[in-house]
């Protein structure tokens, strides 16, 4: 009988290659074909039958510790103050880098991941191999949190709690800028082998008005293609020495969650804003999409502005349901506070947040220091669009390598952390932006 941990692992693939096919068609913007409807089916039912091994294998788990539990009472004579059923330890960060330094293998639930993430990159068809310790992409591929025998809190903590002496509180988080793609409505593609091309239809077939026996021009469509490639997304972490002896398991947790805090800042910022040079091209430097400007030198934010970013998209046949504004807290708190007439008291953003009747989403990584004419590192942008055309792309795991040789004499090690992602605006139509707005 399998563990239900291989169960979960197997469970964990088959969601992922069901997720896949519902992506692709997303978006290509269709229905699914019949031929991924019935795998997606085949793959619900693969999905239902491991969820009822799953919980068959946790139960027989479960009772198994029971047993045990019950065998070594019995063996101490019923003292229930005898030794305590070993109880599997958490997932540490801290244990998968002492393993790596030295040179040991990788047990536990450390093995568990780096297995997990590296079967994700294996049915994935990826042919770039782990240097180091692999973490699947998703902030939701957290393991489970397990305590040792030996405890702080659990049993009330009649078993370590009152040896445990006043630890420091929680870290306090660098503030960085709200993450808004994915509520923006940005589709995540995971798991992507090899480059991705998104045939384009560019136009070009033309219906005309002829007499009864006129002779009728041929036309044809004319074919592009949007392409993604892999770009390198790294960051590299010191800890010391001493803070990988010293450090606690919360600390541990921190530490990972600040990388993919940063990470996905990163992929969010690059989305919006990116330039194409050594990173994705955003939409703000898209070329093709639709331009709307204030003035010669910028000017403050004005309702007719707001309509016209709406306009130019309607006039390029790109508008549908679910269209979004974003920009900048200072943009927003300027909308807040400009008449839609003057000395009137309607705003130009309504009282719950909404803009020309779309949602408005706020991100600092919308520039406020661009320059228009006179108005030097002082204008901010806005956009405005059908962000579903905005897709995120992510090739494989999350990569972690330890260096515990360049800096060793400082006493630091290092952690080197590589993710592959690009972002494509599949219509740079659906979008407009105005680049030259005042706030002051």
């Amino acid at each position: 009988m399998k563990k239900s941990d291989q169960l979960k692992l197997e469970r964990t693939t088959k969601l992922e290659a069901q997720r896949k096919l519902v992506d692709t068609a997303r978006v290509e913007n269709r229905e699914m074909t019949e031929a991924e409807n019935t795998a997606f089916d085949a793959t619900q039912r693969e999905i239902e039958g491991l969820n009822t091994s799953i919980t068959r294998a946790e139960t027989a788990e479960a009772n198994e510790a029971l047993l045990a539990g019950a065998t070594r009472i019995e063996n101490n004579g019923g003292n229930p103050g005898g030794e305590k059923p070993k109880e599997k330890r958490a997932f540490s960060l801290n244990a998968a880098i002492r393993a790596l330094i030295s040179n040991q293998p990788l047990t536990g639930p450390e093995l568990e991941a780096h297995e997990r993430a590296s079967q994700i990159a294996k049915d994935s068809g990826i042919g770039l191999s782990v240097r180091g310790f692999a973490m699947p992409v998703s902030s939701s591929s957290s393991f489970e949190t397990r305590e040792d025998g030996q405890t702080v809190g659990g049993d009330s903590g009649g078993y370590g709690g009152t040896t445990v002496a006043t630890d420091k509180g929680a870290p306090i988080d660098y503030l960085r800028p709200r993450t808004v793609v994915e509520k923006l409505g940005a589709v995540f593609l995971t798991g992507l082998v090899g480059n991705l091309s998104f045939p384009k239809n560019n136009g070009g077939v033309t219906a005309a008005w002829k007499g009864e026996v006129e002779t009728v021009d041929p036309t044809k469509d004319a074919w592009g293609e949007v392409e993604m490639t892999p770009k390198r997304l790294t960051v590299r972490v010191p800890i010391s020495l001493q803070n990988l002896m010293q450090s606690s398991f919360d600390m541990e947790v921190y530490t990972m969650n600040t990388i993919r805090k940063e990470i996905s800042a990163k992929l969010d910022k690059a989305a919006l804003v990116g330039t194409g040079t050594g990173e994705p091209t955003g939409i703000l430097n898209t070329s093709g999409i639709g331009s709307v400007a204030i003035g010669t030198n910028g000017g403050a934010p004005t309702w007719d502005a707001v309509v016209a970013l709406e306009t130019s998209i309607n006039t390029n046949n790109a508008d549908v349901d679910g269209m979004s504004y974003v920009s900048n807290s200072k943009v927003k708190g300027k909308l807040k506070t400009t008449p839609k007439v003057s000395g009137q008291p309607i705003y130009i953003m309504n009282d719950d947040g909404t803009l020309n009747g779309f949602p408005y989403y706020n991100s600092n990584h919308i520039p406020s220091t661009l320059t228009k004419g006179t108005s030097s590192g002082v204008c901010s942008a806005a956009i405005f669009g059908d962000f579903s055309k905005l897709v995120i792309g992510q090739w494989g795991f999350m990569d972690i390598t330890v260096d515990d040789k360049s800096r060793k004499k400082d006493g630091y090690i290092e952690l080197i952390v590589n993710l592959f992602a690009d972002v494509a605006v599949l219509e740079p139509k659906a979008f407009a932006a105005v680049k030259d707005l005042t706030t002051t």
